[in-house]
């Protein structure tokens, strides 16, 4: 030890003194400062912009402890080539954030997401995801006790719950990956969804994936991002299963379903679309596979699809019934080889109606019966005790199930009226024949 003389140990004294308490005192007084001038939030704000690549404005912003910050009235914008301006895709009350190892830790309150369009949503979310990362993480969770999706048409509108997420920022394929529980009336189902845009090829392939994991069907008013659910399948209908979409490039968007679709509405289903038929009852389709995409010559429209469909007590026209054994060949009891005599205004009821289904990419499809053991294997209309109707023996085709559906005089057995009815049956696979021909009226 080297003895110090008074005036040294006050100077190393006051170093002391300076280090521990001033320094320390003075870093805080000039962050206080810098956080408290006006410009600070306005330079949080230009940051965050930059690093998302959106524009993003604050109300508020403080910092609870180290590594640790809280936004208020987070608004994120995103630049609309259309209007030649700024759109809001997303809002949240409050937002934490908190800095990990490689990961950012993203809690919000009050969280809304908002599209234009769900086309248009899906355009915006690639444009996100196709930015490259700054390489400041590795991994991104978000969690959020509610969250409102609204996608901005006919009132298209959705609530979620219990959302959390992850964003893997890899520069080859980032992916997105989220569960969350949709509530609905009726209904608090777990869905799983997962995007990822696949870089390693050109050009570049987005798939989305969305599938219902536990908890009671979802209403079909999911499905009105897609049609009018309502219209087309009543408004009791319900839905669950597995729905993949791809979109490769600019091309129109692919899709694959399995899944079931509950309580359908068969008048409002064939009634209000082809109304010269009749037909009543609740059906439950259950479908193995489908497959939307591009058909060459044809356009977009189902490839191919197989399923099963039943119901329970209903009734159908006998016009409808007839047509079915005249246009698909389905067999009839010799004893009432047609249901023409008598009233024809009176529809013929029955107990329960199944059919297995087949429609393959050329246009035909395999049918049979699916009423169980107490019937022939084929037979698909029932009262209590009797067959009303059995499945065509070999193939019939989509041609025979617009000519089924949309009734014509015309004696060409080939070609088949062009209506307003017979373009939405134009989407399933149409046979290398198919001509539609335009009728007097349409």
């Amino acid at each position: 030890m080297f003895p110090l003389a008074r005036p040294y140990r006050q100077i190393l004294a006051t170093c002391i003194l300076v280090v521990t308490a001033v320094l320390p005192t003075s870093y805080v007084i000039v962050t206080a400062w810098k956080i408290n001038r006006p410009g600070h939030l306005r330079d949080i704000e230009v940051e965050m912009s930059r690093q998302l690549g959106l524009q993003v404005s604050l109300e508020g912003i403080r910092y609870p402890c180290p590594g640790e910050v809280i936004c208020r009235g987070v608004v994120i914008r995103q630049e609309e080539p259309r209007r030649k301006g700024l759109t809001e895709i997303a809002r949240a009350r409050s937002v934490r954030l908190r800095r990990g190892d490689r990961e950012l830790v993203v809690e919000t309150d009050g969280l809304r997401l908002r599209g234009e369009s769900p086309k248009l949503a899906m355009a915006q979310l690639g444009l996100i995801l196709q930015r490259p990362s700054d390489g400041s993480f590795d991994r991104v969770s978000l969690s959020a006790p509610t969250c409102d999706l609204d996608l901005d048409v006919d009132n298209l509108h959705f609530s979620l719950r219990e959302v959390a997420g992850v964003f893997q920022t890899d520069r080859v394929a980032p992916t997105v990956k989220a569960s969350y529980r949709m509530v609905a009336k009726g209904s608090n189902t777990r869905c799983e969804l997962t995007l990822t845009r696949d870089r390693k090829t050109e050009p570049v392939r987005t798939t989305l994936a969305i599938k219902t994991m536990d908890g009671l069907p979802l209403p079909g008013h999911v499905l009105d991002v897609f049609f009018d659910s309502t219209d087309w399948l009543g408004a009791a209908a319900r839905v669950e299963g597995a729905l993949t979409l791809r979109q490769t490039g600019a091309k129109d968007w692919e899709a694959d379903f399995q899944g079931d679709l509950h309580d359908i509405d068969m008048n409002t289903l064939v009634g209000r679309r082809f109304p010269s038929h009749r037909l009543s009852g609740l059906a439950h389709l259950a479908i193995k596979s489908a497959r939307w995409g591009d058909r060459p010559g044809q356009g977009m429209g189902w490839i191919e699809a197989s399923g099963e469909m039943t119901t329970g007590q209903g009734s159908m026209g006998k016009d409808l019934l007839n047509a079915l054994a005249t246009e698909m060949n389905f067999r009839l009891p010799e004893k009432s080889a047609k249901y023409g005599t008598g009233d024809s205004k009176v529809d013929v009821e029955f107990q329960a109606m199944g059919l297995t289904f087949e429609i393959r990419r050329d246009g035909e499809i395999r049918l049979g019966g699916a009423l169980g053991n107490e019937f022939a294997p084929d037979a698909v209309l029932a009262r209590q005790t009797s067959a009303l109707a059995y499945a065509p023996r070999g193939a019939a085709n989509v041609r025979g199930l617009i000519k089924t559906l949309v009734p014509t005089n015309a004696s060409d057995p080939v070609m088949v009226p062009l209506t307003q009815e017979s373009r939405v049956l134009l989407c399933f696979p149409a046979p290398p024949q198919l001509v539609p021909k335009r009728i007097e009226g349409n």
